[in-house]
């Protein structure tokens, strides 16, 4: 993992206008830097979405940019909120760090939480934009 990303993508119930505790707490200890993607595939999990990175992908997965204030007073509590545990393979999310294109065609390392378990079966939202179904 990469210890000095001071920035997390964030492409479901984290962004902004969602009402939890989380996206709350969020907003509460990072600023928001405006929209971007990455490669790869968006699925409906069940009420909140889970992406798939890939590189090689045409769809795209749209989210939001955030510069985290400190990395240690939101990410623990965002893992707990993801399922991540230490056993990456029972984990439902993992915490890995991807290039993120900006609106202006810069890129940016990110955290962003991929959805880490079987996707068969489960719909696409081929627009990439879970913001979009609400």
């Amino acid at each position: 993992m990469d210890a000095y990303t001071t920035h997390l993508f964030t492409y479901g119930t984290l962004m902004r206008g969602f009402d939890n505790p989380f996206a709350e707490r969020l907003q509460n200890n990072s600023v928001y830097e405006g929209k971007g993607y990455f490669p790869g595939l968006l699925y409906l999990i069940s009420w909140y979405p889970g992406a798939i990175y890939d590189a090689d992908s045409v769809s795209k997965v749209h989210g939001e940019i955030y510069r985290l204030s400190t990395f240690e007073a939101v990410i623990p509590e965002l893992d707990d909120y993801e399922d991540v545990f230490e056993d990456e393979q029972s984990s439902l999310y993992v915490r890995k760090t991807v290039s993120i294109i900006k609106e202006s065609g810069e890129t940016i390392n990110c955290w962003v939480y991929l959805y880490n378990q079987p996707v068969t079966g489960l719909p696409l939202i081929e627009e990439g934009c879970f913001k979009h179904l609400h």
